[in-house]
């Protein structure tokens, strides 16, 4: 375990990870990534072949004075949003125990797992897998910015496009934006992060016939 890291957190973020491996299958788990731009860091992020879930943990050593940035910033990634929160910051109302109002915006699951009347423990994003098997959307237009300049350059070599070098960030969304769908940029940003050297992560996953990562033709 990670010396900044609680083991509070800790027992929380192992079996956030195994829920997210099992309803994202064939996912990467990256752990404390950068949103879209630097500031505020996503405590979980699994990426599939053409989706990304993303989790803030809140232990029972946390406060939840920043879950709303937070839950903005991971909104900005990806729809698929979850904070997993102790069940100490569980707020008891006249109609039952209910998901504290800083969590608006994002599915809670609350640790650990009880029956409680008045609150459903989990909500449906995060139970059901039938929702995970339908087609999914397309990524937030802001998810692009989770990407690198040079995975940014990447997509644009493959692309055809010309003076790749010369591109700055915006430049080069841009170019994407221009010639890619809607599904081809989710699927490239999909890959890129599943490829991507990361300090504490899974394995990177790399198409065998795509050292790039930029084939939006063909899952990683």
């Amino acid at each position: 375990m990670p010396a900044y890291r609680s083991s509070a957190e800790a027992e929380i973020r192992e079996p956030v990870v195994a829920r997210l491996r099992e309803i994202v299958p064939g996912c990467r788990i990256i752990h404390e990534i950068n949103a879209t731009g630097f500031g505020n860091r996503i405590d979980v992020l699994a990426v599939g072949k053409d989706r990304i879930a993303a989790v803030e943990i809140k232990s029972a050593k946390d406060k939840l004075d920043r879950l709303p940035a937070q839950i903005e910033a991971m909104r900005g990634v990806t729809y698929e949003v979850f904070a997993a929160l102790h069940e100490k910051f569980l707020d008891a109302t006249s109609i039952g125990v209910m998901p504290p109002d800083a969590a608006r915006h994002a599915t809670v699951w609350v640790y650990p797992r009880a029956e409680r009347k008045g609150h459903v423990d989990c909500g449906l994003d995060w139970n059901s897998f039938d929702l995970w098997k339908k087609p999914v959307r397309n990524l937030p237009a802001t998810a692009i910015n989770i990407l690198w300049r040079e995975e940014l350059h990447a997509i644009c070599d493959f692309l055809g496009v010309r003076g790749v070098p010369r591109l700055d960030m915006r430049q080069a969304i841009d170019e994407i934006r221009w010639r890619m769908t809607g599904e081809e940029i989710t699927k490239s940003i999909c890959r890129c992060l599943r490829a991507r050297e990361c300090v504490e992560a899974d394995p990177p996953i790399v198409a065998a016939n795509d050292n790039t990562t930029t084939d939006t033709t063909n899952a990683a």
